[in-house]
Parts: structure tokens; C-alpha cells; sequence
């Protein structure tokens, strides 16, 4: 941390005179996200950032991809966009834990008494959200590709597809955070999430096609989050046409569901 937010104000200092946003919005939010970045490597989750969508790729693409792959299609280009989504529910999970630790450890009010504007430690947190994605994206790009994934469509194409994937994560880290901020116990609240996560990821059309479900259950497939993105990110890849109604619906509620939690933690942290 740089010396401008490192120095808390004490009662026989002239600093207590100072406004509370005296260090700028922008060097304080590096700050946090700099220590962020580096309590990850140290604890090694940016290892788990990168390979982590290898190892789930490898773990699906591995049994199912003959099967896939008798009726002419590319498994690769066919899995990869859930690899990538489910990469975004790990991210959204970890930063449950994090924002956790963080509240346990009295982060919360060290940074209440800094000169710096309070949105800045949730700034800090998300930035971290977005390189982790962008680390997932590498780590998940690079194993798709290298069994016959490829964006065929242009480079705005592309550039949505990675934009799609980070807005995801980014979105539901939003809720994620906020929930590990007010929660008492973060760690069993991370944990209960990876049952929705796995709910999310297999009755979706990630893996397989809708038709290869019930009918019963075609419904919710079809039109749950993970499908809605998996599809978009599907076309986006190979430069077909999308409807972008869904992905875009989807998108705006759930970064509006992120904002709304963020402001009642927020809320919820001032109160105590």
C-alpha cells in the first residue's frame, strides 16, 4: 500500500482535518487491487485461476467428446463456453471467501477510517474480479484452442465474447461480495454455493443440447443464465448471427441484483 492510504489519521495528528477522499478514487482502488492480486499469488489462487478451466475442461472434453463428435460436430467449440462461464461462477465463489476474510479480519473498519472514498475497497475487490477473469479466460482459451477451439467471427465479435464472459463473473462476484461482507460465516456460505453452481453448469446447454434432456426440464435449460451466455458465446465464436434480447436481459439484471446487494452491505457495514 503507498504511503497516502497506509497512514490512518490519529487524534494528534493535523491530519484529522483532512477530507475523507483526500487519496483519489482511482490510485487508492490500484492500491487495494494491488494487495488483492498479491494475497491471491500468495495463497496460490491464481493458479487455480488458470489452470482451473484446464482441469475442467480436460474432465468433460475426455468422456464425452466421441460421443459429441459422431453426429460431425467440434466438442472444443461446443464446451468451451461453459468452461469459460463456470470459470466465472468459481470467481463469483472465491469472492465470497475473500470478502469474508476481509470482514473478519477488521479490514472493514481500518479502511472506514482512511482518507480514501468508501466505494474504493469494493472497487479494489472487483478489480481483482476482472484480472481473475481475465486469467480464466487465458487459461480456458488456450486449452479450448489448442483441441480446435477457434472465434471465427471478427474482431468485435471477439472482443464481446471476452467482455460477455468477464461481465458474468463480474456480475455475480458483485452479489458474491456483498453476501460475504454481511454473512457471519462466509466460508460454509461459499460452500453451499457450489451446489447451484453444479446445478447451473449441468442442466444447462453447456455440455449437451437441450434435446438430450427431459422434456419436462427443456424449459428451464433453454432459458437459465448459463444457456443464455453459453448460446451467445457459442455464436459470437463462430461469427453466426445473435439474438442478443436474452444475453442482454440477463446481463442488465444481474449487474442491477449486484449493484442493489452492494449497496445494502454497504449500508449494512455503516450500521455496525
Amino acid at each position: 500500500m503507498t504511503t497516502a492510504v497506509g497512514h490512518a489519521p490519529t487524534s494528534s495528528s493535523p491530519s484529522t482535518t483532512m477530507p475523507r477522499s483526500s487519496v483519489g478514487l482511482v490510485p487508492a482502488t490500484a492500491t487495494l487491487a494491488r494487495q488483492k492480486i498479491s494475497a491471491a499469488i500468495r495463497s496460490g489462487d491464481v493458479v487455480f485461476a488458470v489452470f482451473g478451466p484446464v482441469v475442467f475442461f480436460l474432465c468433460f472434453y475426455t468422456p464425452l467428446h466421441r460421443q459429441f463428435e459422431l453426429g460431425g460436430g467440434n466438442y472444443a467449440q461446443f464446451l468451451t463456453p461453459i468452461i469459460l462461464l463456470q470459470a466465472g461462477l468459481f470467481t463469483a465463489i472465491t469472492a465470497t471467501e475473500s470478502a469474508g476474510q476481509d470482514a473478519r479480519a477488521g479490514v472493514h473498519e481500518r479502511m472506514m477510517s482512511l482518507p480514501i472514498p468508501r466505494v474504493a475497497p469494493f472497487f479494489g475487490r472487483m478489480a481483482w474480479v476482472v484480472v481473475r477473469m481475465g486469467l480464466t479466460l487465458g487459461g480456458g482459451l488456450a486449452i479450448g484452442c489448442a483441441l480446435g477451439f477457434r472465434l471465427q467471427g471478427t474482431i468485435v465479435e471477439s472482443l464481446v465474447f471476452v467482455a460477455l464472459v468477464i461481465v458474468f463473473g463480474l456480475a455475480l462476484s458483485m452479489v458474491t461480495d456483498a453476501i460475504g461482507t454481511v454473512a457471519r460465516n462466509s466460508v460454509s456460505i461459499a460452500s453451499v454455493l457450489m451446489i447451484p453452481q453444479l446445478i447451473l453448469v449441468m442442466a444447462s446447454t453447456g455440455l449437451v443440447t437441450a434435446p438430450a434432456f427431459p422434456a419436462w426440464i427443456q424449459p428451464f435449460v433453454r432459458n437459465q443464465p448459463m444457456s443464455v451466455y453459453a448460446d451467445a458465446l457459442r455464436a459470437l465464436a463462430a461469427g453466426t448471427d445473435l439474438e442478443f434480447t436474452a444475453v442482454v436481459l440477463w446481463s442488465v439484471a444481474l449487474l442491477a441484483i449486484g449493484g442493489a446487494a452492494m449497496v445494502i452491505a454497504g449500508r449494512a457495514q455503516v450500521k455496525r
